[in-house]
């Protein structure tokens, strides 16, 4: 059986994208996947087996209704063993645009819901052995892209909780890693590839070819998976080898 067999995973953001194949990834590995998303989330059961991916809406900026979601699939589910959190909204915003408001609405949608799960999951893998916490970053912060201020602000501080937690729970057997994706070509990307993209990503990366939701979803199978086991406070990044 795959390491990841019979255990209940919990993937955010999952309606489509990194979050969708990350979900299915996990379910192909047996695992038993809640899958969360403020959309409505549609998988073909027969691209999930072994494991199944069981669709939950929730709009994770509401944090009260986290808990007890939370805790209503731990009843149903065991203890979540794996927590991808991936959700997050990319939103070009400038500087004067940045009042309280804003500011703590792109905290919201792309950096609180990854401490409060955390929070939430953790007692429970200790009390079950250990588990892994997948949080996705991006290297979007490491750029000087214009306008991306609040957003690179929460994609970086997701390395930063990384650090954090994986420093507070790696005694409880719980190791906390990070991935941070370069040009990644989902559904909405692939909508408007262009041949100027493609060569432009092409030029970027030691590797000329695009990355896809799958290689994103296999680094967090890699970094969840007994392989990593002394795999802890890392930031993988994943972007085709940007020069």
């Amino acid at each position: 059986m795959s390491a990841h067999g019979g255990a209940h995973v919990l993937v955010t953001g999952a309606a489509a994208g990194i979050g969708k194949a990350t979900a299915l990834a996990f379910a192909r590995a047996g695992a038993e996947v809640s899958a969360l998303d403020r959309d409505a989330i549609h998988f073909d059961p027969e691209d999930a087996g072994p494991g199944h991916v069981h669709p939950v809406r929730l709009d994770l900026r509401d944090l009260d209704a986290l808990d007890d979601v939370v805790a209503g699939l731990v009843r149903e589910r065991g203890p979540v063993r794996v927590l991808v959190n991936n959700a997050g909204v990319d939103r070009r915003m400038a500087l004067d645009e940045l009042t309280p408001g804003p500011w703590r609405e792109m905290m919201a949608l792309n950096l609180d819901h990854h401490a409060a799960l955390a929070r939430l999951v953790a007692p429970g893998m200790e009390a079950a052995g250990g588990g892994a916490i997948v949080n996705l970053s991006s290297t979007a912060w490491m750029k000087l892209a214009g306008n991306l201020a609040a957003y690179h602000a929460a994609k970086a501080g997701i390395v930063g909780l990384t650090r954090g937690l994986a420093r507070d729970l790696g005694p409880k057997g719980i190791r906390v890693n990070a991935i941070a994706p370069g040009r990644v070509v989902t559904e909405r990307v692939e909508a408007g590839l262009t041949d100027d993209w493609i060569a432009e990503t092409h030029a970027l990366q030691c590797i000329p070819d695009l990355i896809r939701a799958d290689d994103i979803a296999e680094a967090a199978l890699w970094l969840a998976s007994p392989g990593a086991r002394m795999v802890t406070g890392q930031t993988l990044v994943v972007d085709g080898g940007v020069v």
